[in-house]
């Protein structure tokens, strides 16, 4: 059963990845692991430390979601060493999802010190990602 609070993220995901998949056939989706489980204090210590944070919402059943997992894990080990990931599955934290009001994903954020510096929707390649973190990486506020 869905909660009543989780269906304004539910349903546009949901429309959103069925419109993506309607429009690119239907391909196997690609192997992704799963987002690592992740608690609201645990959440909340990565993203008020004094570094830049890229925090990814999405979940295993979005193909774009996917796609970043797969341009993230390409990138491992080529960002900086002071920028962490910390990925978010709305399925499995609701109340993160719906505290920073997540209504389509994958979204993509850049945090330090629990502001939030920049965020975008959707799929972002590798290339991109690199180019925006280079974007605020040497930012402070």
């Amino acid at each position: 059963m869905i909660k009543k609070a989780f269906l304004p993220i539910a349903l546009p995901a949901l429309l959103l990845c069925l419109f993506f998949v309607a429009s690119t056939g239907c391909k196997p989706p690609a192997p992704t692991e799963p987002a690592e489980a992740v608690t609201q204090t645990r959440f909340d210590q990565t993203i008020n430390q004094d570094k830049l944070i890229l925090v990814k919402f999405g979940a295993t059943w979005c193909p774009p979601c996917r796609d970043v997992d797969q341009e993230l894990k390409m990138l491992s080990g080529q960002l900086p060493e002071d920028v962490e990931v910390l990925k978010i599955d709305v399925d499995e934290n609701p109340e993160l999802a719906q505290r920073y009001g997540i209504s389509s994903i994958p979204k993509l954020m850049l945090v330090r010190n629990g502001e939030i510096l920049s965020e975008e929707i959707g799929y972002m390649s590798g290339d991109r990602i690199q180019s925006w973190i280079a974007e605020y990486r040497g930012n402070t506020p």
